[in-house]
């Protein structure tokens, strides 16, 4: 079944040619990027505890491979926190067989209008185009912004509509900042995340302005996107969180 989202890219190579996700590695204690086409989602480790921020795209062929880059065994991941539904951050909902068979499957329940099709995922001039993936996985939904536990660590979900409905953000341990596909960054600065993919883009600025504030509060040195890296200054990722990149 043909994925919205990738076809759009795919179309408009040029407007996207600035994505350049992270290779895998390590990038502070305990936190590690894996590097997945165009993408990136991420592993974080305290403890025993292992928890993914997003899982990739369905049926990666180089998961595995990605993973002994770091030496993390996929099975040990018990919960996954996805930020919204796409197929290049959620891939592990449409599995038949999951990746991470251990993993509880975390996801804001507003994502379930573009997930049964309740809600157009996106609108391209006059016409309304549905999310086409199915569910395959179980999920747990949750709709409000307090705080989950896995072990100690502490994951802080904080929503963000605009690139999605249910699009969210995660702080981890009140330090690193997980923005998904809300903010996108170009020369040292944040920008709002590609207008062509998103369902409400001034609601999305509206959600950046509050994250923002987030950001502030907690003195967030480490802003983590899922596609062209971080950022370690709250003032430049957000500096045009209002604006579309071009």
């Amino acid at each position: 079944m043909i994925d919205i989202i990738d076809k759009i890219k795919k179309i408009k190579k040029k407007t996207f040619s600035i994505i350049e996700p992270l290779k895998t590695q390590k990038l502070k204690n305990g936190l590690y990027a894996i590097e997945d086409k165009d993408s990136n989602y991420f592993v974080y480790r305290k403890g025993d505890k292992t928890i993914l921020i997003d899982s990739g795209y369905q049926d990666s062929l180089s998961r595995y491979d990605e993973f002994k880059k770091i030496d993390i065994n996929p099975d040990d991941v018990e919960a996954i926190f996805l930020t919204h539904i796409d197929s290049d951050h959620a891939g592990c909902l449409y599995e038949d067989e999951p990746s991470f068979k251990n993993a509880k499957i975390y996801l804001h329940e507003y994502e379930k209008e573009h997930l049964y099709k309740k809600s157009e995922r996106v609108r391209v001039g006059f016409i309304k185009i549905n999310h086409k993936l199915e569910a395959k996985q179980p999920i747990t939904f949750f709709n409000k912004e307090e705080a989950i536990m896995v072990g100690d660590i502490k994951i802080l979900p904080i929503l963000t509509s605009g690139h999605t409905l249910g699009h969210t953000c995660f702080l981890i341990d009140d330090k690193y900042l997980f923005v998904g596909d809300s903010l996108i960054f170009k020369d040292g600065y944040g920008y709002r995340f590609f207008d062509l993919l998103g369902y409400d883009n001034e609601e999305n600025s509206t959600s950046l302005l509050k994250l923002k504030m987030f950001a502030e509060l907690y003195k967030c040195n480490y802003i983590i996107s899922a596609h062209t890296g971080v950022i370690t200054n709250v003032e430049r990722a957000f500096k045009f969180y209002n604006k579309k990149i071009t």
